[in-house]
């Protein structure tokens, strides 16, 4: 075999396969009665089942879960904390004590902390709590529209025009109703939406899971007496898999929708259904996971590489290479044929350090329903298994005299 030294060429060991170009399509299709559905790996982003998950769907309080990212985003740029303590206009208290669409009473007379309304806005789904939020990190429902909005399109969650912090459609916001607005407009994403702001949510603020994992709660009532809210997503007791939240909504037209946190086989896994008919939401998330346990297994994608090293003692300037962490992919398949792009690092020349990061490969499948992922294709960091020494001077000169005799003739 012929290696062209100047042009550093890499010597692969890996049958590689061309691929078609990525599309959008999961692991698995489940089989499923809700109109829209999809599980994602926390961990690499792979969307592992999916069923219409790119329709926009009304999705209710799940809408919440923007308005809990944003405050936590606030704590952690250091405007405020957990603890810090907040009073809500009496336009949210009013609003928060009409039963028709509010469930948690607030009052404009008592203090409550950040958390307090966090937890009421996640555990009892309470309006008037996420509205008050709103007004604490954005200064104004107006406001909050405008930075919810450009946050999801940093997320390349484009148009996707909220329009109520707590997930009431607009014919439903009382006082907040905006008169310039068709009465029946309510907040819509797509299940593959949801589960990227999801995504987002729980990867950035783990600690969210100390008030998502919480069957119930007490929360102050204006009487100054306390009420036990008890959490609306029936998944944290009823399920034989362990959830650990997120959240539940329901629609103007009473479609349940949920988003949900456990593990397949130890690995992370977020659900997503939207628009399931009453009390079919969380037997439908159920569905799910039981068909990607029935009919995926967890593939490790791996393999020790050589690689041209320039000036490099090794026989060929040949450096054996080894990942430093798997990527692993939930697949119908045991064993996956792949196109891996290696890139080496521009500092890989010869002396090298054993364990020195030296190259990436993004990994691509030949099936290319496993390509899809909500954010970019997982990549292969190579690391070298031995040191690497600069060979001696006679060795580099008798490599540039083969060089250029093999240019030559």
């Amino acid at each position: 075999m012929k290696i062209n030294f100047f042009k550093g060429i890499i010597v692969m060991f890996l049958g590689l396969i061309l691929v078609q170009p990525m599309s959008n399509a999961a692991a698995l299709t489940p089989n499923s009665s809700a109109p829209a559905e999809i599980t994602v790996d926390v961990a690499s982003g792979q969307v592992i089942a999916s069923k219409n998950d790119q329709e926009r769907l009304p999705i209710a309080s799940l809408s919440k879960l923007i308005v809990i990212y944003l405050v936590e985003q606030s704590i952690q740029s250091g405007k405020f904390t957990h603890e810090s303590t907040m009073k809500v206009s009496s336009k949210v208290a009013d609003f928060s004590q009409d039963l028709a669409t509010a469930n948690v009473e607030l009052s404009e007379d008592k203090t409550y902390t950040v958390e307090q309304l966090e937890t009421a806005a996640l555990v009892a789904s309470a309006n008037g709590a996420a509205i008050a939020l709103a007004d604490k990190v954005c200064g104004s429902q107006e406001q909050y529209y405008q930075v919810a909005n450009q946050l999801l399109t940093s997320w390349g969650i484009k148009n996707a025009n909220i329009i109520s912090a707590s997930g009431l459609s607009e014919n439903d916001m009382g006082s907040f109703q905006n008169k310039n607005l068709d009465t029946n407009l309510e907040n819509k994403l797509s299940a593959r939406e949801v589960a990227k702001v999801s995504w987002h949510l729980v990867r950035d603020y783990p600690d969210i899971f100390k008030i998502t994992s919480q069957t119930e709660v007490e929360f102050p009532k204006p009487d100054d007496s306390t009420q036990t809210l008890k959490n609306t997503n029936e998944l944290l007791w009823s399920s034989k898999y362990k959830f650990k939240g997120l959240k539940t909504g329901t629609t103007a037209d009473h479609s349940q929708n949920v988003v949900g946190y456990t593990t397949i086989d130890n690995r992370p896994v977020l659900t997503v259904v939207l628009n399931a008919s009453e009390g079919q939401d969380f037997t439908e998330t159920e569905n799910m996971l039981d068909q990607i346990q029935k009919q995926t297994n967890l593939v490790k994608v791996t393999a020790n590489q050589k690689m041209y090293v320039k000036n490099a003692k090794n026989k060929q300037s040949l450096v054996e290479l080894k990942p430093q962490k798997d990527v692993v992919v939930f697949a119908k398949e045991r064993r996956l044929a792949t196109q891996q792009t290696f890139k080496v690092n521009s500092h890989a020349d010869a002396p090298l350090n054993q364990n020195e990061w030296v190259a990436t490969q993004r990994v691509l499948f030949k099936n290319k329903s496993l390509n899809d992922y909500l954010s970019a294709q997982p990549s292969l960091r190579y690391e070298t298994v031995n040191a690497v020494k600069v060979a001696n001077p006679l060795v580099l000169i008798s490599r540039s005299v083969m060089t250029w005799i093999e240019k030559v003739f």
